[in-house]
């Protein structure tokens, strides 16, 4: 049991001792975006309150407690305030959770909270005073103005956690009265910034707006990636609740410029109190800093108070409660009222837009104040989604029943007593008309006596049962008192596990079910806090290992830039002087070929040109590779002849045919016509293609077929090897075959024959050279234009190589055609 203490005599004897005041605020954390604001305006309240000369005469102290974004530390830093600080009031909470993880803390210690920001309703606490809007002061209105301008198909996006849906079920009841369609709902976790599965189901759904219901740093990942996902508030607006100046500027008013807001408060409201509130603001915490609802229901919350307590003359919570009924206050929001009943404000409702440079322009109010409605009493369709008519807890029930059977009781003795009283008096009034009688008779006489005697007993009997059912009663109540008080108990122990203190157990006052369920109750709690603590140890745990894997991106990122500079620089570097000695090499050659006829000098510079040649090729093979890796390779495309380019690749590739004593033969239609793809590309998967073939046959013959396939013979047909049926498509393909009759491969070397730096095995590499990039190359430049590439070999016999590509490829993400090699 918390306990709370206050020294009176120390109040009377230091008359200028401060008044302690508590500020719960998340100050770290995902809710410290919004959360800091409110702080700050709470005290330029209490230092303006200050300034004038206090409260009572006394100065006001603010006892700042960070709820650090977690519910738990809400409950601990409440109870702490009430009970080790010893603080007259608390001016805290954003979110609903938080709300109620500290209300029976403040409900038990008979503290005060003044509570400044918006939420769902249906919930009414006599130690809470509600600053901000009830849900018929934003939620209703804002979806009434959705639907007014003819948004029928509504989207609800919100934080997994209380205020959003307990908001999305009013909001959905709304829809179903108003005959309009819930076209999705979406929660994503307190925090977090992964939103891309919501907006892939709101582009899948096609809503005709959004009510957000987000909290925290998830509004700033959803509004960015809104946009990025090309949906702008011209093809689907989006009304949210809980984003205000200051979220906005977080947000970045780039992202969010043309949405809409429903709020009591905007900075841009022209009055003279909110032009003095909003330049003290600035004054104090920076000209960059801006002002919104919760922001100003914070400030105005120390106010009322303030008025309550100088209105009461006194600090205590009972008379400050009795005094705040009704009053009245001119804010920044405009003239306020406390509603005696509901404890809540009256506000005017207010729908805004946000401007390009992040301020929000007031595009429609309700004129009025409107009265707080937090159960929603006056709305039909709300009927069913407030418990209030069952407000009576088990003890008003029992009480209940107990008074009926009491009172059943009674009536029955009370009648029963009656019937005694009036047969006795009608028995002695016929035995005094008997003695009466001339000739009375003995034998009815004897009777009447007989049957008064019988009524008296029946009044003895009855005065008996009374007795017993007083006794009764008395079991009875005492029974009830028993189950309520261990019912009590157990309630009392399931608000405060719910606000967060794991450490509170129910008392075992009895053997019964209800002891039962208490024994469960302690023995969840205590596997629960067992397990968060298990949790936090596995979060630090989580958090040390992100800490690591986001070194190791950002070491990796800068490997990355690193290596791209590196290359770069060698590109630069290399290129010049490699031209440079082919270049010299093929002067030197054409002059000694003239002039000096040297057979073994000309052999020399041939192998100067051809290596310099080979070190360019490898340069480039190199950079291509980076640049896909990098995912800055574009195609660019271009239509061109296809005879013309084999004609140009065959001719390039000769010498090297020659050099191993190979034939070429080269075998394609006469009408083949023009392709549209990448020149370039195509040409170098030729020219590898063909350049390998050269390179490890010898003395052998090598082909280079090309064939059309026409768009009505694709249909469900095979287009290379043992490729599966391709599907329809609205171009032919055009197929590039390679066969050569040179050293084969075997099945591990085809296995591992596109990897970039991989050859067959090193022998294979230290005989015939090369760098293992030719053919990743060339598998990544076929995908790139919508086709694929296939083998099939075997070892001493030679190998086919296999290109499909689209006759006119598009310069949009390709189907990938997928060719398996051949058996």
């Amino acid at each position: 049991m918390y306990e709370r203490n206050f020294s009176v005599d120390d109040r009377v004897k230091s008359p200028n001792k401060p008044i302690k005041v508590g500020v719960l605020h998340s100050l770290t954390g995902t809710m410290s975006i919004g959360e800091v604001s409110v702080k700050d305006a709470t005290l330029l309240a209490i230092e303006e309150i200050n300034a004038a000369g206090g409260v009572l005469g006394r100065p006001l102290e603010a006892v700042i407690a960070d709820g650090e974004s977690n519910l738990k530390t809400f409950a601990d830093k409440a109870k702490e305030l009430l009970t080790q600080e010893q603080v007259e009031v608390v001016f805290g909470c954003w979110t609903s959770a938080s709300r109620k993880a500290v209300l029976p803390i403040f409900e038990e210690l008979n503290g005060l909270l003044f509570y400044p920001v918006q939420y769902e309703g249906l919930e009414q606490s006599p130690n809470i005073f509600y600053t901000g809007a009830a849900p018929n002061q934003q939620i209703v209105p804002a979806l009434q103005y959705l639907l007014d301008r003819g948004f029928r198909h509504i989207y609800l996006l919100g934080s997994d956690y209380i205020f959003p849906r307990t908001a999305n079920q009013i909001i959905k009841a709304q829809l179903v009265a108003q005959d309009a369609v819930l076209a999705g709902e979406e929660y994503i976790p307190l925090g977090s910034r992964e939103v891309s599965t919501a907006i892939a189901h709101i582009l899948s759904v096609q809503p005709d707006a959004v009510l957000n219901t987000l909290n925290g740093d998830t509004n700033v990942a959803f509004f960015r990636e809104l946009k990025q996902a090309g949906l702008t508030p011209d093809n689907l607006p989006v009304m949210s609740v809980s984003v205000a100046e200051a979220e906005v500027r977080e947000i970045g008013p780039e992202a969010i410029a043309g949405h809409l807001v429903a709020w009591n408060y905007f900075q841009s409201i022209d009055t003279l109190e909110n032009q003095k509130f909003v330049r003290a603001y600035k004054a104090k915490y920076g000209s960059d800093r801006v002002t919104s609802d919760p922001i100003a229901s914070g400030y105005l919350g120390v106010y009322l108070w303030k008025k309550a307590v100088e209105k009461a003359q006194s600090t205590q919570v009972a008379k400050v409660k009795a005094a705040a009924k009704n009053i009245e206050l001119v804010t920044p929001k405009g003239l306020v009222k406390l509603d005696a009943k509901t404890q809540h404000l009256w506000n005017t409702v207010r729908i805004g837009q946000i401007k390009p440079d992040g301020a929000i322009a007031e595009i429609w109010n309700s004129r009025e104040a409107v009265a707080p409605d937090p159960f929603l009493s006056r709305y039909p369709w709300a009927a069913g989604l407030s418990q209030r008519g069952f407000r009576w807890g088990i003890n008003a029930k029992l009480m209940s029943l107990f008074s009926t059977l009491v009172a059943s009781a009674w009536v029955a003795f009370g009648l029963e007593w009656r019937t005694a009283t009036e047969i006795e008096r009608n028995i002695a009034a016929l035995i005094e008309r008997v003695e009466q009688m001339s000739t009375p008779q003995e034998e009815m006489l004897q009777w009447g006596y007989a049957v008064m005697a019988a009524a008296q007993r029946s009044q003895y009997l009855l005065v008996m049962l009374l007795l017993l059912s007083i006794v009764s009663m008395g079991v009875a109540f005492f029974v009830i008192s028993r189950i309520t008080r261990a019912l009590n108990g157990v309630t009392k122990t399931a608000q405060r596990l719910a606000s967060g203190d794991l450490t509170a157990r129910s008392p075992l006052v009895s053997g019964d079910e209800i002891g039962v369920l208490s024994n469960t109750l302690n023995t969840m709690a205590q596997q629960v806090n067992c397990l968060l603590k298990g949790l936090e140890v596995r979060s630090r745990q989580v958090e040390e290992h992100s800490l690591e894997l986001q070194a190791a991106v950002y070491a990796a990122q800068a490997a990355s830039r690193a290596k791209s500079t590196f290359l770069a620089n060698m590109s630069h570097e290399l290129r010049t002087p490699l031209n440079a000695i082919v270049g010299y090499s093929e002067l030197l050659q054409e002059e000694v070929e003239e002039i000096l006829a040297d057979e073994q000098l000309i052999s020399d510079l041939q192998k100067i040109n051809i290596a310099g040649k080979n070190l360019l090729a490898i340069v480039s093979d190199i950079l291509d590779i980076s640049k896909i890796e990098a995912g800055k390779m574009d195609l660019c495309l271009d239509a061109f002849d296809v005879p013309q380019l084999i004609h140009e690749v065959v001719a390039t590739v000769e010498p090297l045919m020659l050099a191993n004593g190979n034939a070429i033969q080269v075998d394609y239609p006469d009408k083949i016509g023009m392709m549209t793809a990448d020149l370039t590309k195509v040409r170098q998967i030729l020219l590898n293609l063909l350049s390998n073939a050269a390179k490890f046959t010898e003395k052998g013959k090598i082909i280079l077929e090309v064939r059309i396939k026409h768009h009505p013979e694709n249909t469900g047909e095979q287009v290379t090897l043992n490729s599966p049926p391709v599907l329809p498509t609205e171009t032919p393909w055009i197929l590039f075959r390679v066969r050569d009759t040179g050293i084969g491969m075997s099945c591990e070397q085809i296995a591992q024959l596109f990897q970039p730096f991989v050859q067959g095995d090193d022998s294979t590499t230290r005989k015939y050279g090369g760098t293992g990039l030719g053919l990743a190359l060339v598998k990544t430049f076929c995908e790139m234009m919508g086709g694929a590439i296939a083998v099939e070999s075997q070892l001493g016999r030679g190998s086919v190589f296999e290109i499909a590509l689209p006759l006119v490829v598009k310069n949009t993400p390709a189907r990938k055609v997928k060719i398996n090699r051949a058996a």
